[in-house]
């Protein structure tokens, strides 16, 4: 198994957080993929998994397709082993990028058109770095649609919500505006209401840092990370990461290996 990132060129830094590629993952190897506001283009070099959500609903993945802003978690179902490529996006970089709303995204696995000459290269590429930015780069700069500007206001509301001890009431009187204005323009462009980013951001942040692990950290107590992260107790921070996990703290940080795919930096060379 291998998994691989690679840094987008500079043209699209701004919108793309990376490149990745999968090579013969095998699904029961992941974790459930939690809620985030991250769109992400696949592109299956063979055939495409299924996936399900955490009430039990199945969907079948198109060969290429968008993966939405996600509220719920879910996880991939495949027998075979996964190969893939990907771009994935900061938040509302669908929405600067091409014009597409987060809100139309949402809770959605959209098939993206697709012919079998784009996955050939791919799949000749041997994923190799130069070679997968060449193809993923032309095929954003054919994508429909054109760019659309974020609001100033959206653009600050997006860094203040990471700050968990920020308050939306507090948030809108800064920016001058109602609350019900920033929910409607913030849900239209990120797919996720401000509450929603907020307690999303929170868990990604702590999952996504192999320091919060302890097999990183072996001294690190959940009481810390409660602190850290501005709950007002570790009960308060377990109940918050179970109902965007599905798991308690201290079972979800042991699957270090699980989890350690999705921020892992190595490149080729290593």
């Amino acid at each position: 198994m291998d998994i691989l990132f690679f840094k987008p060129p500079s043209h699209f830094e701004s919108f793309v957080k990376e490149f990745w590629t999968w090579t013969e993952v095998k699904a029961n190897d992941l974790p459930w993929i939690l809620p985030s506001y991250e769109c992400e283009m696949v592109f299956h070099l063979g055939d495409p998994p299924e996936v399900e959500t955490e009430s039990g609903e199945i969907f079948s993945l198109a060969k290429i397709h968008l993966v939405g802003p996600q509220t719920r978690r879910w996880r991939v179902l495949s027998q075979s082993d996964l190969n893939l490529v990907s771009i994935r996006f900061y938040v509302a970089g669908m929405y600067a990028l091409f014009s597409r709303p987060g809100a139309d995204l949402k809770n959605r696995f959209i098939e993206i058109p697709w012919n079998e000459g784009l996955i050939a290269e791919l799949r000749n590429s041997k994923m190799k770095e130069e070679v997968v930015m060449r193809i993923l780069s032309e095929f954003l700069s054919s994508f429909p649609g054109k760019p659309a500007e974020i609001p100033a206001y959206v653009r600050f509301a997006f860094i203040e919500l990471t700050n968990p001890k920020t308050s939306i009431t507090a948030l809108t009187k800064k920016l001058g505006i109602t609350r019900k204005q920033l929910e409607r323009k913030f849900h239209e462009i990120v797919g996720l209401n401000p509450s929603e980013y907020r307690s999303v951001h929170r868990v990604l942040d702590l999952v996504r840092n192999p320091d919060h692990y302890q097999t990183n950290n072996p001294h690190l107590r959940l009481t810390d990370l409660a602190y850290h992260f501005e709950y007002a107790d570790q009960s308060h921070f377990s109940n918050d990461f179970k109902r965007n996990s599905g798991s308690m703290p201290k079972d979800w940080f042991a699957e270090y290996e699980k989890m350690s795919h999705f921020y892992k930096r190595k490149t080729k060379e290593e």
